[in-house]
């Protein structure tokens, strides 16, 4: 079963709670700064990215977009490894990296169009692992359990589906438009 992130830009309202929660549940160093700052410093598993506002036709635009390791159906990372570190969980649908195979090439980096993969201290590949512990016990992942605005969803690509058919449903019904 393949699962696949979903981040609605139009909801992402870039609190950074996604960010900090798996930075938690991965025990992934904080490293805060006196003043505090509004972005987690240290390494992450996710990255926010910000279109600044401008003016568009008399109206602000301007939205937030978290990325981090798609688990691509047809993951370029695992074919770029020479060492086969990186593979899918075939129940879970989640790509893994096995880190006592990996050489820190970086491959897997060159090969990502999302920038996924991170590396420790030792130079091995670390990422986003689609907090497949949680999942198996019944959990969402932390990122997508933590966003106060719901602009997180992680499932199969039919799931995602329904529960954005749904969405645009309800707006419709609510009076509002498609987009």
């Amino acid at each position: 079963m393949i699962r696949t992130i979903f981040r609605d830009k139009d909801k992402c309202i870039g609190c950074t709670a996604c960010i900090i929660a798996c930075k938690n549940e991965h025990e992934l160093p904080p490293y805060p700064t006196i003043p505090p700052e509004h972005a987690p410093k240290g390494p992450s598993f996710i990255t926010l990215y910000h279109k600044r506002p401008e003016v568009i036709e008399d109206r602000v635009e301007q939205y937030f977009l978290p990325i981090s390791c798609m688990h691509c159906i047809d993951a370029p990372c695992i074919r770029a490894c020479p060492r086969q570190a990186i593979y899918r969980d075939e129940n879970m649908g989640a790509v893994l990296v096995e880190k006592n195979r990996c050489i820190g090439c970086r491959f897997c980096l060159w090969f990502c169009p999302y920038g996924a993969p991170r590396f420790d201290t030792e130079g091995k590949m670390i990422k986003c692992d689609l907090c497949i512990d949680r999942i198996k016990e019944g959990k969402k992942p932390m990122c997508e359990q933590t966003c106060p605005s719901y602009a997180i969803i992680i499932g199969t690509p039919e799931e995602i589906g329904e529960a954005k058919g749904q969405q645009i449903m309800e707006r419709i019904e609510a009076g509002g438009s498609l987009f």
